[in-house]
């Protein structure tokens, strides 16, 4: 099923807090950029793994087919990208805080304009082979949350830049059963199942335990296929949004995914670990995930997706010993026909120290959307949420409505 077609319908049960931000760019004023990281989201069946990339597209859009009449269509990559524009209204007056990426009461808000660059590795042959991915925000808003410390950060715009995603890759056939793939460079997470890509997620708004957990790890990893439908994947990165930066810390990241061929189920269980906490020097806080995702199709027209995810820090920027944080995020998407789909997605999310959100206490959220997607080049896609947390963390209100239409326009 693809989730570029794909709205939702969330409901959110979560304990809010807050550890500081990760980013040390001067951005305009507002709610504080992101926490240090979020997690990654592709299509259900053709995502990749240890990186999970938003899938290359089939059809070629009008930057290919423009380059295609111009002559030079028969490029070594392919080229492409997508602009997303989104109107939010609100109970809040200014700003939606602590959820993201649309964190802007009653505006309009150029979420992306995302340009992607890839030369991708085909497993299926046997032969050993180099690829590579750029992806950028050039610009939108969505900046300021994806900006790793030591990338970019001297922005201060509404609307700034980033390079997600710069990884170069080489394909080795004879190692382990069915060949691996190293990866050097940096690229999305795999802890959890959301991405920064919008064609990639159900909604503009993110899941709490996306924008908590990490989005993005710089560093080199290793992706190796195995007999029985298991792939496996380690890397040694420099923390969770950190790119090469007094900031870095040496730390693991790894998993191990059960797809068997033809199943209608698969299990996905990732580790992100530093073993450090709160660096006061730098003004950064680091800490560690452990995730797992059950994905299940019901029916052809029905799939579920459970999000869980459990994190912790030994120190952080309040002088607390410890903190930990933990969320369970459920997706269901209802396939009406191909031009439409129904999403829903019920979230807990418990923050006791107040690590993350910025405010203690429960959520409770609920986002319900429709996607419609009349041509492979456009989707729209309406929805409505609601969250909850009885400490007020929303401009002193205890619950929130949130509601609007976000448009991608593919290219």
């Amino acid at each position: 099923m693809s989730f570029r077609s794909f709205t939702t319908l969330t409901l959110a049960l979560c304990t809010p807090t807050a550890l500081t931000a990760q980013s040390n760019a001067p951005l305009e004023q507002g709610p504080p950029a992101a926490p240090a990281g979020e997690s990654n989201v592709s299509d259900l069946e053709s995502a990749e793994f240890g990186g999970n990339p938003a899938p290359i597209p089939a059809d070629r859009y009008l930057l290919e087919r423009a380059l295609d009449r111009l002559g030079i269509g028969a490029l070594p990559f392919r080229i492409y990208g997508w602009s997303q524009a989104t109107y939010t209204e609100s109970t809040t007056d200014r700003f939606n805080a602590p959820t993201t990426f649309n964190d802007r009461a009653d505006s309009f808000q150029l979420q992306q304009n995302w340009l992607e660059v890839v030369r991708p590795i085909d497993t299926s042959r046997n032969e050993t082979q180099i690829g590579f991915r750029v992806a950028s925000i050039l610009p939108g808003y969505d900046y300021k949350y994806s900006l790793a410390r030591g990338m970019w950060n001297e922005q201060s715009t509404r609307n700034g830049f980033d390079t997600t995603y710069a990884y170069g890759e080489l394909f080795l056939p004879t190692l382990f059963a069915k060949g691996s793939t190293v990866r050097v460079g940096r690229w999305g997470t795999t802890i959890g199942w959301e991405m920064l890509e919008a064609i990639a997620t159900p909604f503009v708004s993110r899941s709490y335990n996306f924008q908590y957990n990490p989005f993005t790890h710089t560093g080199a990893q290793v992706t190796s296929e195995l007999d029985g439908g298991f792939t496996m994947y380690h890397g040694l990165v420099t923390g969770a949004d950190v790119f090469f930066d007094p900031a870095a810390t040496a730390s693991y990241v790894g998993g191990l995914k059960w797809a068997p061929q033809g199943s209608s189920t698969t299990v996905a269980v990732n580790v992100f670990f530093t073993g450090t906490g709160y660096d006061s020097a730098e003004s950064f806080q680091h800490y560690n995930s452990y995730n797992a995702v059950v994905t299940h199709a019901i029916s052809d027209s029905l799939t579920y997706v459970l999000d869980t995810t459990l994190g912790t820090t030994t120190s952080t920027a309040s002088g607390s010993e410890s903190a930990q944080w933990y969320g369970f995020a459920n997706y269901l998407a209802w396939t009406l026909s191909p031009e439409v789909t129904v999403n829903i997605r019920a979230e807990t999310f418990t923050d006791d120290d107040g690590a993350r959100t910025g405010t203690s206490g429960q959520y409770l959220a609920g986002t319900l959307g429709l996607s419609w997607q009349p041509d492979p080049w456009l989707n729209v896609r309406p929805f409505v949420r609601y969250d909850h947390n009885s400490n007020g963390p929303f401009e002193g209100k205890d619950e929130m409505w949130t509601g609007g239409l976000d448009v991608i326009f593919r290219w």
